[in-house]
Formats: C-alpha cells, structure tokens, sequence
C-alpha cells in the first residue's frame, strides 16, 4: 500500500465551512437597518444587475353618485416603479507565517470574529444611509422646530413628541404592526432622554420600562421599553446629522415595508491557507475574505416616518 499524506488542503473546506459559519452567525445576530424583515425582497434576473418594485397606489375615494343611464369617466391605474441597482463589498485579511507562529493568541479565530463584525456593521451601515435619507420627516420637540437648522439643543424628545407621530402615522394610513404597536429606532442618547419620561410613574406619557412587562408577548431585539403606542428599540447605529447641534433622526414604521432589497450575489467568505495558490510558494501567507453584492432602496416616503430632534449628550 502506497504511503499517505494527511496536508493542509483536507483542511480548507473544512475552514472554510467555520470561516463562513462564524460570519453568517454574526450577522444575523445583530443586524438591524439590514433585517430582512423590515425589507422587502427583490429577486436580481439572470444577467442583470437591477430590479425593479412595482407599486399600484390605491384609487381615491369616490363618493360622487353616478347619473341614471350614464357610465362614470374612466380612470387609469397609478403605477409607480423604483429600481434598486446593486454593488460588491467585501474586504480580505492577511496574515503571514511568521506571525502565527509568534502570536501569542489564536490570531485566526480572532481574524474571522473581526471579519464578521466588519460584514454585519458594513452591511448596516450601506443599509442605514439610504434609509435615513428617506421617509417623512417630523421635526420635535419643545421649540416646535420648523426644520433642522432650526433644532436647538432643548429640542429633546418627550412622549408629547411620540403622540404628534403616532397620530400623524394613523392620519397618513400607516397601520401598526400585528401587536397594536409601531416601531421606533432611536439612537441611546436619545432613549436615555425618553427613560426620563414620566420618571416611571404609571400615567399616561411615562416611559414603560421592558422589565415592567406583563404577559407573554415576545421581546424584540434591542427593545428597552414602550411609550405612547412605540415599542422602542434602541440602536447604537442610529442615524445622525450635522447641523446647528447634532440632530438625531429616529426612525417609526409600522406594517408596511418602506424599502427594498435584493442580492445580485450572496454573501460569500474565503479562506486560503498557506500556499494555496502559486501567488504563494513558500506558503508564507494565509487569506481570509468576504464579498456580497447586493442593494437597496427606498420604495415610498410615506411608508415610515423619520423624527428629528436633539438628544442629551451622556
């Protein structure tokens, strides 16, 4: 029987598999702009790099009675389109031989952690910038700003600010989400000044502490409390601008999905052991990547709100 050799290459898949399992563990842990189920999901065609969302608008209301023997006018359907292109991401890391072998930690493990750290908050980030950038925007607070120059710094957000959105989303035919609730993305200097709300006293306009829940409803990730008909869920990416005082966009949707996404590529991750390839002869460099194309975009503005104010600097 011939000698057999057990080599690194009866390894890669299996590194592989942990490289990949490691990312997609993370980012489906904590992403939050780019869940896919505040999104609606678009299919890229074969050989093409954009896709389209069609919408049909509902038809006005039509309250006119209709003459004897007389046929209405005709109406046309609205149709409206919004494309969603796509573009690759990805990054890749590099360590040598020689730095494996003086590491004095598990630098590997270590590399994978920090590549799908950077996929999950990269992936989020893309997400968060288009979103922000869409939807009504509500200007609050005290000072009643008329725009975002005019957000002072006492222009905090209250309960009072959270019933004007509230009524506003139900006058603009958003429906709250099957629990009775909408939802509300705000940044942590901004749940810290809602935690203020009421000084948790049980009155109307007080902040409902998570830990103060009763029943059986499920909890939402990142939710710490709820306040005038919002679950809040606290969002350390949480948009923000620069203005006259840094102004906090908070972000309130309720059923309907206000953008859309779709993955030209699915994420993929590599791993390529020490010369596993001729760029590398004398196996002195060992490659860990990941790579995604994919894109999103804002479907209708008047699907989900964007509440600007300031916040406590904490």
């Amino acid at each position: 029987m011939p000698d057999v050799q057990t080599t690194s290459s009866a390894l890669s898949a299996a590194m592989t598999f942990k490289v990949q399992r490691g990312v997609l563990k993370n980012l489906r842990a904590s992403l939050v702009f780019a869940d896919d189920a505040f999104a609606e999901q678009g299919e890229f065609d074969a050989g093409r790099d954009t896709l389209m969302f069609v919408a049909v608008p509902d038809l006005p209301i039509n309250v006119t009675p209709l003459t004897e023997g007389t046929r209405p006018n005709k109406r046309a359907l609205a149709i409206t389109t919004v494309t969603v292109s796509a573009d690759q991401y990805g990054d890749l890391v590099s360590i040598t031989d020689i730095a494996k072998v003086k590491s004095p930690i598990e630098i590997v493990p270590i590399g994978i952690e920090r590549l799908s750290r950077q996929a999950k908050e990269s992936l989020d980030q893309i997400s968060r910038d288009v979103i922000a950038l869409g939807g009504t925007t509500f200007f609050a607070g005290v000072g009643n700003p008329a725009n975002r120059a005019a957000i002072a710094a006492t222009d905090l957000t209250r309960a009072a600010d959270l019933r004007k959105l509230k009524t506003k989303m139900r006058k603009g035919k958003l429906d709250p989400a099957d629990d009775g609730f909408y939802r509300l993305w705000v940044h942590p200097n901004v749940a810290y000044d809602l935690k203020n709300e009421g000084s948790g006293t049980a009155v109307q306009g007080s902040f409902n502490d998570v830990n103060k829940y009763t029943g059986n409803t499920p909890l939402i990730r990142g939710e710490i409390g709820s306040l005038e008909g919002f679950r809040i869920m606290e969002v350390i990416n949480a948009p923000t601008f620069a203005s006259t005082v840094t102004v906090y966009r908070s972000i309130a949707l309720g059923r309907e999905k206000g953008w859309g996404t779709g993955d030209l590529q699915t994420l993929q991750t590599f791993h390529v052991l020490p010369g596993g390839d001729h760029a590398d002869p004398m196996a002195q460099e060992e490659l860990m990547a990941w790579k995604v194309a994919f894109g999103v975009a804002v479907l209708s503005n008047s699907y989900y709100w964007g509440m600007e104010t300031a916040a406590t600097n904490v």
